[in-house]
């Protein structure tokens, strides 16, 4: 199997572990290539967000060769839940039999209904020697122009990630 395919997660299964590459966390893939991840979201403060602009001038600024893998993923989301759930721990008691049964059934349902999904974009980039380090660090400031931001994930968060992708259960696992 090509390991470049499309929709491949090979290099995430047969990963070697992790290595610090700058200030950053690089996973390293099954072949010895160094692997950096960021996630890119738009700034809340921000009206004027233009992600395609942001990606156009992203894909224009590598250099050939170099690899750079955009993922959309559907992330579950517990914190609005959370803090629904600890508003309604908050709640005074209610003094009628009928709003007692409205309060558990709704903490019942707050509880066993499936988390809420939102989309997280995640970039990958295959490091493909120290040169490609500067541009990695520079990527911040050129998506800041778009009114993206970009977080730099260290390695609990690649972890956390790998998880999610490979689990086809599609279940929320804080472990």
């Amino acid at each position: 199997m090509d390991s470049s395919q499309v929709g491949s997660t090979r290099t995430f299964v047969l990963a070697k572990g992790f290595t610090q590459v700058g200030s950053h966390t690089a996973l390293i893939g099954e072949d010895d290539t160094r692997r950096l991840f960021a996630e890119v979201y738009a700034d809340p403060d921000r009206p004027d967000v233009r992600p395609q602009e942001a990606y156009q001038s992203m894909l224009s600024s590598i250099q050939p060769g170099w690899t750079l893998r955009l993922l959309q993923l559907f992330w579950p989301d517990p914190e609005p839940r959370l803090e629904f759930q600890k508003q309604v721990s908050q709640w005074e008691t209610p003094v009628s039999e009928g709003l007692e049964i409205l309060h558990q059934g709704l903490s019942l349902a707050v509880q066993e209904y499936p988390l809420p999904f939102v989309r997280r974009t995640v970039l990958e980039f295959v490091l493909p020697s120290d040169e490609g380090i500067a541009w990695w660090e520079g990527l911040a400031g050129l998506c800041a122009g778009f009114g993206l931001k970009v977080r730099y994930l260290n390695q609990s968060a690649v972890e956390g990630l790998t998880r999610w992708m490979l689990n086809p259960n599609l279940e929320y696992r804080n472990s």
